[in-house]
């Protein structure tokens, strides 16, 4: 049984068969989850506020962030530890997860807790951080991690083998499912409560997916010292990057929230759930597929790393460049049409943000530079984004305005590129290297031209 379940991902079809079939698996799971959301968007904004939406991005970037603050990168260890695919590590993995998502509630509770008691206090009248449902929707909020802790590693081990139609099929599922609950919440209560029981809903569903249909072996309380602590060894850097990672990718949630009013908050995160749509799918693209297959081909044959990784990255640059071109030209058109008047000044947003597709090109790096293990690099690459979006994004808004501060946003991921190539370039070597470096002074000369035209 052991070692038919060793041998799986490595024998039958060839690498680049298994890796267009993950490919097109995780493009159709990252657009039908799109179209998904786009429909619960559309759907919603019309049942609801702005306001509630807003609420909902902030108990979203609190979960992210608790997430983040904990993540030693199990999800990575089973793809690449020689034994990622054996029963007794993913069952040592999975009681670890269980334990971190008790964890990760507890905290959240506690949180939800001090902003009852604190938040009419000290939070500006008007923002999101003094709505009275805040502390009430993170104390609900709390019951998500604990769910998703019971989460089966099959679904780790699905990426491993590189077997990406469970997720796509099921995620899918679970968003479709999700909204009709949340639309009949909404039906009955049309507040922001409908969303918060689509999210728990949405956990609970997952769960079930992963220990149902999910290929591997049934999930069992194991423990294993040898094993938790290569999982430490490996995730004790990813733990103080995951922490960076947050803020970094988050901070301006947490910032705007503190000094855009309710409501215009809300529309900001509708533009940005335009943005988070498409920069899914590359990181879909890159994590989902580009690394697993970097990982296997790094065990096997490491001198045709190299050459994967660049056509990885020429297939992320396309999907980056048609993104980019297509918010641009007519992101102002797609809030018109989709949208109510409400929402139209999101055009303008979706405008600016839609640089971001430029920047993010570069994660890619990042992920090789994980894939030889080099987790301290990644800690210091999430340090220097936070502290950049901590300081440049409040400064820029409060002395440049919002639209410098929208631009800021986007331009995020660049400020790390020189050190990540830095790392990277004996394996790519100076053709791949002067090409990253061509795409990021075009990218900062674009982002001038865009600021310069509004």
């Amino acid at each position: 049984m052991t070692n038919a379940s060793s041998t799986q991902g490595s024998e039958g079809p060839s690498l680049s068969r298994r890796v267009a079939k993950a490919g097109s698996w995780g493009i159709i799971q990252v657009m039908g989850g799109n179209i998904l959301r786009l429909c619960s968007n559309l759907i919603m904004t019309r049942l609801l506020v702005p306001e509630a939406f807003g609420l909902m991005a902030l108990i979203g970037v609190l979960l992210a962030g608790f997430n983040l603050f904990t993540d030693i990168g199990i999800n990575r260890s089973v793809m690449r530890e020689k034994d990622g695919d054996q029963p007794h590590f993913l069952r040592v993995a999975w009681v670890v997860k269980i334990g971190r998502g008790a964890m990760i509630s507890t905290a959240v509770f506690v949180l939800a807790v001090l902003v009852w008691f604190l938040a009419p206090i000290y939070a500006p009248e008007g923002t999101v951080y003094a709505d009275p449902n805040l502390p009430y929707l993170m104390a609900m909020a709390a019951f998500v991690p604990l769910i998703l802790g019971f989460d089966s590693t099959r679904n780790e081990l699905s990426q491993r083998r590189l077997q990406m139609q469970y997720p796509a099929i099921f995620d899918n599922l679970n968003h479709a499912l999700t909204i009709v609950f949340m639309v009949i919440f909404a039906s009955i209560s049309p507040t922001v409560w409908a969303l918060m029981c689509g999210m728990l809903v949405g956990a609970i569903l997952k769960v079930t997916f992963t220990h149902t249909f999910y290929p591997g072996p049934r999930m069992a309380f194991v423990w294993d010292k040898e094993v938790a602590d290569r999982l430490w060894h490996f995730g004790k850097w990813l733990l103080g990057s995951s922490v960076f990672t947050f803020f970094a990718v988050n901070a301006e949630k947490l910032i705007l929230g503190v000094f855009l009013d309710a409501a215009t908050f809300g529309i900001f995160v509708i533009a940005m759930f335009w943005i988070e749509a498409g920069v899914m799918l590359v990181v879909r693209l890159g994590d989902g597929v580009g690394f697993p297959v970097i990982s296997e081909v790094l065990r096997t044959r490491p001198h045709d790393a190299p050459r994967l990784y660049r056509k990885l990255q020429t297939g992320i640059d396309v999907i980056c460049l048609s993104a980019f071109l297509v918010l641009f030209f007519g992101g102002q058109l797609l809030i018109d049409t989709l949208y109510t008047e409400t929402y139209q000044v999101a055009g303008l947003y979706l405008t600016v943000l839609s640089l971001r597709f430029l920047a993010v090109r570069f994660d890619t790096v990042n992920g090789l530079i994980m894939n030889h293990g080099n987790s301290r690099a990644m800690m210091v690459i999430s340090g220097v984004r936070a502290t950049w979006i901590c300081i440049a994004l409040p400064l820029t808004f409060q002395y440049v305005g919002f639209n410098a501060a929208l631009v800021i946003i986007a331009l995020v991921p660049l400020v790390t590129v020189p050190y990540s190539l830095w790392l990277v370039r004996p394996y790519l070597g100076m053709k791949q290297i002067s090409f990253d470096i061509l795409w990021l002074v075009l990218t900062l000369i674009i982002a001038g031209v865009v600021y310069a035209s509004l």
